[in-house]
C-alpha cells in the first residue's frame, strides 16, 4: 500500500527553491547573526552572564577571601 502525501505539505522542488532563495539573501556586512532571535537571545544570556559575574563578585567582596 502507497501512502499519499498530504496536498498541504511543499514539494521537493518548492523546498529547495525556498532554501535556494534563502541562501541568496545575505546578512548585512559584518553581523554575526542570520536570524534577530539568535541574536536577541545571545545578548539575553550575555547580559545575565555579566550580571551574575557583577553580583557574585559583590557577594565575594563582602563576604571576604
Amino acid at each position: 500500500m502507497v501512502w499519499k502525501r498530504p496536498s498541504f505539505l511543499p514539494t521537493l522542488d518548492e523546498l529547495e527553491q525556498k532554501a535556494q532563495d534563502r541562501s541568496s539573501q545575505r546578512s548585512r556586512p559584518g553581523s554575526l547573526f542570520d536570524h534577530p532571535t539568535a541574536k536577541a537571545v545571545f545578548v539575553a544570556v550575555l547580559v545575565v552572564t555579566v550580571l551574575a559575574h557583577v553580583v557574585g563578585a559583590v557577594v565575594f567582596l563582602l563576604i571576604g577571601f
